[in-house]
C-alpha cells in the first residue's frame, strides 16, 4: 500500500542544484557531538563484549586510520568534508594494496 502523495504521483525527490542534501542539513556543533555515543561495544567470539573509545578525527587525517573498505585516501583527497564528489568508485582491494586485520 502506498501512502505517501509523492509516491502516488509517481515522482521521485530530486536534488535541487545550490541547496544542500538532507544528509548534511546538521552540523556536527559541540552541543550536538554531546548527545552523540562516546564508546561502542563489540562482541567478542569467546562472549562478553569490547568497549571502544570513539574518537572524533579531521577527515584529511582518515588515510592514516585501519578503515574498511580503504575510504581514507578517497576522504583526504577532497578540498572540503561536503565537497561533490564526481566519481566515487575506490580502487579495489586487494592482498597488496590493504592489511588485512
Amino acid at each position: 500500500m502506498v501512502t505517501s502523495a509523492r509516491a502516488r504521483r509517481g515522482t521521485r525527490a530530486r536534488h535541487r542544484p545550490g541547496r544542500s542534501r538532507r544528509i548534511y542539513r546538521h552540523r556536527i556543533t559541540p552541543a550536538l557531538r554531546a548527545t552523540l555515543a562516546e564508546t561502542e561495544h563489540d562482541a567478542l567470539p569467546e562472549g562478553g563484549h569490547e568497549t571502544g573509545i570513539i574518537e572524533w578525527v579531521d577527515y584529511r587525517k582518515t588515510a592514516e586510520l585501519p578503515v574498511f573498505p580503504p575510504v581514507g585516501p578517497a576522504l583526504t583527497a577532497l578540498s572540503d568534508p561536503r565537497a561533490t564528489v564526481t566519481d566515487a568508485a575506490l580502487p579495489a582491494v586487494t592482498d597488496e594494496n590493504y592489511t588485512w586485520l
